[in-house]
């Protein structure tokens, strides 16, 4: 069904808002997003912004979800079904890295807020973004994919690869951001090594 003018127009003004804040959050952070910072950026009045969102955390759900969105399609690029364990694990890492090259402000905010951190442990288990790589990791040892060492679980796979990724992730959109064929290359060999590391076919 076509939308109607009025509904075109609203949807164009939300996302410049969205748009504003997103430049705002890769340059300043959270801490400089603001609704006045967000009206100025966007070239509206505070009143006019309202309208669209009630509050700087609206906007942020807004961002975090459009994140997600982009995240998955970043993923859906690079997973197949027919891949081998080892290719599998690879394209994780390398969709991860992507999403961080190609969506650095989302990046940020999804993977290393500052006002949206879980209360505690169990609540970071549970959340989203950490839940799925948990759900990857037991599917690996259940499935005999991958075998660790004694005393380690799931768990502690699914935090490996996450601190390898979302460091490698923000190397890549800091400290190396001017290296990018160096950054290519090594953590190319650092994926690679990985997979050795767990025999992965």
């Amino acid at each position: 069904m076509e939308r109607k003018p009025r509904q075109r127009r609203q949807s164009r003004t939300r996302q410049e808002i969205l748009d504003a804040a997103r430049a705002i959050l890769f340059e300043h952070g959270v801490e400089g997003l603001s609704i006045r910072a967000v009206a100025d950026r966007a070239d509206y009045s505070p009143s006019a912004l309202y309208r669209y969102f009630a509050s700087k955390e609206e906007i942020l759900s807004a961002l975090r979800e459009e994140g997600r969105q982009l995240n998955a399609e970043v993923q859906s690029k690079h997973i197949r079904s027919n891949q081998t364990t080892r290719e599998l694990f690879i394209s994780l890492g390398a969709s991860y890295l992507e999403f961080a090259r190609q969506y650095p402000a989302h990046y940020q905010l999804i993977m290393n807020p500052s006002d949206d951190v879980p209360a505690n442990f169990e609540s970071l288990t549970q959340d989203p973004q950490f839940a799925g790589l948990l759900q990857f990791a037991e599917a690996m040892v259940t499935g005999g994919k991958i075998t660790l060492p004694a005393g380690s679980g799931p768990i502690h796979l699914a935090f490996l690869m996450w601190f390898v990724a979302h460091g490698a992730s923000m190397a890549q959109i800091t400290m190396l951001r001017n290296c990018p064929d160096e950054f290519t290359e090594i953590s190319a060999q650092v994926f690679a090594m990985l997979c050795d590391l767990f025999h992965l076919d």
